[in-house]
């Protein structure tokens, strides 16, 4: 009697276009999003749509850094011809940012898998650089929504005057008063509801991808978690 062997499940054809589609995953579909952790070249998708985005909103934020720097107050000790000077560095530091935007794109995905490889071979997870490089590519999209919200609120504003209206309150410093300690702001202002969007579909999507638990995925992306509050704590020492 002739036997026959089970059909196997047919895994469709990766290609650049469905990688593309696949993007939207990230958003709402960890299932799908785990999929596409696993493909070889997916991050080049988000990669281009990250660089093209925040390519144009640098472009669109110069003007509005120009106008804010040319009405403000001239620094003790500065002369107006080195202040002219600050200026026109600061425009060109941002026309480069514009136009080496995938570059800083990539370090940061290499940074941000370099550091989930370590967490996971700590933590006994099996994940490979290249897969942790897609999550990381591909859940970045969330922050750049943050990112165009943030864009849209300074565009209504209309009169912008000073270079903390360049950044709207969009976390939990929306509820602080003028005056608060710029610690307490930096902190608070790290949880936007695009943040903890970003870290819900990072466990999520790293559970599914992985087959780990949701704490455990939890704790292998922390670090990042951890540092990203450190920037933005140090970002305010800067700040007067």
């Amino acid at each position: 009697m002739a036997t026959f062997a089970p059909e196997l499940p047919v895994t469709p054809r990766e290609s650049f276009a469905s990688d593309l589609a696949g993007m939207g995953s990230f958003f709402l579909d960890p299932a799908g999003a785990a999929k596409r952790v696993h493909t070889k070249w997916f991050w080049l998708g988000p990669l281009i749509v990250f660089s093209i985005v925040s390519g144009i909103a640098s472009y669109l934020m110069m003007p509005l850094m120009q106008h804010v720097l040319e009405i403000a107050p001239l620094p003790e000790g500065a002369s107006p011809e080195q202040y002219q000077k600050g200026i026109q560095m600061t425009l060109l530091f941002m026309r480069i940012f514009m136009y080496a935007a995938p570059v800083y794109c990539l370090i940061i995905y290499a940074c941000e898998a370099g550091i989930l490889a370590g967490a996971s071979a700590v933590m006994g997870i099996k994940a490979k650089f290249g897969q942790l490089f897609n999550l990381v590519a591909g859940c970045s999209l969330i922050p750049l929504l943050g990112a165009i919200a943030a864009l849209v609120i300074v565009k209504a504003r209309g009169d912008i005057s000073t270079t903390a209206e360049l950044k709207p309150a969009m976390g939990l410093d929306i509820f602080l008063g003028e005056g608060t300690n710029k610690f307490l702001v930096a902190f608070l202002g790290y949880f936007t509801v695009f943040e903890l969007w970003w870290i819900v579909m990072m466990v999520l999507v790293f559970s599914a991808a992985f087959a780990v638990k949701k704490g455990k995925a939890f704790a292998a992306i922390l670090p990042l978690i951890v540092l990203s509050i450190v920037f933005k704590l140090l970002g305010a020492a800067f700040q007067r």
